[in-house]
């Protein structure tokens, strides 16, 4: 019987925004390198940052029952290490909190993919060319 077992499973990324349609996307083309979490609101986003630990969290923070740069503050206070990548169509006012800002939606898929590999330290990346 040949059984394999993948000893690094894929790490956990965190994406709060409440379009479903920008999560089915980031979803879509992180797979199968991340396993993507989806919360569409600031309290699912903070319940789901106290249940787990993530490897990068991605965020929109203008989100419809709180202020994303709140939830990134209260992440900074209890985990200063987990990457926060800023995907948002507005300036960030908080981007020292954060590793880095993509704008949505002028950022391509290439570029996202690569940023978040990046910040994953992921060995498998898209060929260079553009």
């Amino acid at each position: 019987m040949n059984m394999s077992f993948d000893m690094h499973p894929a790490p956990r990324v965190l994406h709060v925004d409440p379009d479903d349609e920008s999560a089915l996307v980031l979803a879509t083309l992180l797979a199968p390198e991340t396993q993507v979490v989806h919360a569409a609101t600031y309290e699912s986003a903070r319940a789901l940052l106290a249940q787990g630990e993530f490897a990068l969290v991605v965020i929109d923070p203008d989100l419809p029952d709180g202020d994303g740069h709140t939830l990134i503050r209260a992440l900074r206070q209890h985990d200063c290490h987990t990457p926060v990548l800023l995907y948002s169509a507005s300036q960030p006012m908080l981007h020292h909190q954060a590793h880095a800002f993509l704008p949505k939606p002028w950022t391509s898929p290439r570029q996202l993919w690569r940023t978040v590999a990046h910040m994953l330290s992921l060995e498998v990346m898209l060929p260079s060319s553009s």
